[in-house]
């Protein structure tokens, strides 16, 4: 006999691990969020430039 287990997740939740899975698809994106993670904010630049 097949055991059959479910999670039931919130819409939010749901979206939040597809966007995660969106982005670790692509190559170099890990690597990039990290080192952005461990760069102090006073490094960070003040200003986006669009």
């Amino acid at each position: 006999m097949t055991t059959l287990n479910a999670i039931l997740l919130s819409e939010e939740d749901w979206n939040a691990i597809a966007e995660t899975l969106n982005l670790m698809s692509v190559p170099g994106m890990a690597g990039s969020i990290r080192k952005g993670m461990e760069t102090p904010v006073a490094e960070c630049a003040g200003e986006l430039d669009w």
